[in-house]
C-alpha cells in the first residue's frame, strides 16, 4: 500500500502533534498577512494559507495528498498576479522561506515513508516551485536567488526524509535479523535439550528394566521350580522401580516444574547404590579407585557411563561380576567398566539400539573420547576419558 491510501473505512484520525503544528502556523500566517487596507482579494489568499497549513494536519495519514496540496497552495501564494499577491510587495526570502514551510514538511514526510514517491515528489517540488520563482511576473530583484534557495530548501528536506527512512530501515533489518537468530538459538537450545533429555530417559529406563528384567527372571525360575520367591529379591523389584520413577521425574523436573522445585540429579555419589541394585539382580560389581571432587555436571556424566556400562553386562553378558574403575590422571578421569562374561545368546528386552550412540555424545559434547568392545582375555570393556574442567 502506497503512502496516502488507507485501507476502506479507515478512520483517519488526525496525530495531536500535527493538529499543533498545522494550527501554530495558519495563526501565524493570519499576522503575518493581516493589514488594515484589506483588500477583498486577500480572501482567497487567506483561503489558500488555511488550506497550506491545516492540511498539514493530515500529513502523516495521507503525505502524498498532503504533498500535492501544500505544493499547488505555495505555487498559488508565490506565483499569482501582483493584485493578488499576499504580500502586496516583490517576494522577498522571508516570504518565499515562509510560504515553503507547509511543502517542506510534506516533501519530508513523503520521503521518510517511501523512497520512490520521495523521488517524485523532489521532483514535482522543484519544477512546481523554483520555475516560477525565476518567471515571476513580480519581477523580484532576487528571484535567482530565491529559486536556488528554494531548491537547496527542498533538497534538504528530501534529504533529511532519506536519513530518517534509511535509519528506519536499518533498525528494522536489524531487528528482524536479531529476531531470525534468536528463533533459531531457540530452535537449537531446543534440540539440544531434546536430545539431552532423551539421552536421560534412555540411560535411566535401560537401566532399570534391565535390573528389573533379571530379578523378574530370578523370580520366575524360583517359581518354576517350586520355590517361594524371596522378600529380598522382589524387594529389589520393587525398588528398581521406584528407582526408575524417581529418576524419571527428577530428569523431567527442567521441563516442568513443581512447588517444591526439582530434585538432584545423580552423581558420583550414587554410585554404590547403583552397584547393590545390580547386585540384587545377581552381577556382584565392585567399585575400583576415587575421582575425587567433581563437576556436577562431570559427576551426572560419570553416573551414567556407569550406568549405561553395568546396563550392557546385565542386558548383554552371561558374567556374574563387573568392575568399576575410576582413576584421575592430572586432568583427565578416566572411568572403565569391564566384565568377564561371555555375551548372552538372547539379550534381555528392554531399550537399546542407542545406548552407546548417546553416550558417545555425552562424552564428546563434554571433550571426552570413548572407547567399547571385547576384551582379548574374554568379556567386554567401556571406556571413557574425561577433561576435568571446573571446580564442584
Amino acid at each position: 500500500m502506497n503512502p496516502g491510501q488507507r485501507p476502506a473505512g479507515h478512520v483517519v484520525s488526525p496525530s495531536p502533534r500535527d493538529s499543533l503544528l498545522a494550527a501554530v502556523l495558519f495563526l501565524v500566517f493570519v499576522l503575518v498577512h493581516l493589514r488594515t487596507d484589506f483588500p477583498g482579494e486577500m480572501i482567497i489568499v487567506f483561503v489558500a494559507g488555511a488550506v497550506l497549513t491545516l492540511s498539514l494536519t493530515w500529513r502523516r495519514r495521507q503525505p502524498l495528498r498532503v504533498w500535492l496540496v501544500t505544493t499547488l497552495c505555495a505555487l498559488f501564494l508565490l506565483g499569482t498576479p501582483l493584485a493578488v499577491n499576499p504580500f502586496g510587495r516583490d517576494v522577498t526570502t522571508a516570504d518565499m522561506t515562509f510560504v515553503l514551510i507547509g511543502p517542506l514538511i510534506a516533501l519530508f514526510t513523503v520521503t521518510r515513508d517511501s523512497r520512490q514517491l520521495g523521488r517524485l515528489a523532489l521532483g514535482g517540488s522543484l519544477i512546481a516551485l523554483c520555475v516560477p520563482l525565476l518567471w515571476s511576473v513580480t519581477t523580484s530583484p532576487d528571484a535567482e536567488r530565491n529559486a536556488l534557495l528554494a531548491a537547496a530548501f527542498l533538497v534538504t528536506a528530501w534529504a533529511l526524509g532519506e536519513m530518517v527512512r534509511t535509519r528506519t530501515e536499518s533498525g528494522a533489518a536489524r531487528s528482524a535479523a536479531l529476531e531470525r537468530e534468536k528463533a533459531e538459538h531457540d530452535r537449537t537450545v531446543a534440540a539440544e535439550e531434546r536430545a539431552r533429555i532423551a539421552r536421560e530417559l534412555h540411560d535411566i529406563t535401560a537401566h532399570h528394566i534391565s535390573v528389573v528384567t533379571l530379578q523378574a527372571g530370578a523370580a520366575r525360575l524360583l517359581a518354576e521350580s517350586g520355590e517361594m520367591p524371596g522378600v529380598e529379591l522382589l524387594s529389589g523389584i520393587e525398588t528398581a522401580g521406584r528407582q526408575a520413577m524417581m529418576e524419571i521425574r527428577q530428569a523431567l523436573g527442567v521441563i516442568r516444574s513443581s512447588p517444591d522445585g526439582a530434585a538432584p540429579l545423580p552423581g558420583i555419589e550414587q554410585l554404590p547404590d547403583l552397584a547393590d541394585r545390580l547386585g540384587s539382580a545377581g552381577v556382584e560389581v565392585t567399585l575400583d579407585g576415587t575421582p575425587g571432587p567433581l563437576p556436577h555436571s562431570l559427576g551426572l556424566t560419570v553416573y551414567r557411563i556407569v550406568q549405561e556400562g553395568l546396563t550392557n553386562v546385565a542386558r548383554h553378558s552371561a558374567a556374574r561380576a563387573a568392575r568399576v574403575s575410576l582413576r584421575r590422571e592430572q586432568d583427565f578421569l578416566a572411568v572403565t567398566i569391564t566384565d568377564d562374561g561371555p555375551p548372552r545368546t538372547v539379550p534381555l528386552p528392554g531399550p537399546g539400539g542407542h545406548g552407546l550412540t548417546g553416550l558417545r555424545e555425552r562424552v564428546s559434547g563434554y571433550g571426552g573420547h570413548l572407547h567399547a568392545g571385547t576384551r582379548p582375555d574374554g568379556g567386554f570393556e567401556l571406556r571413557a576419558d574425561l577433561p576435568v574442567v571446573g571446580a564442584p
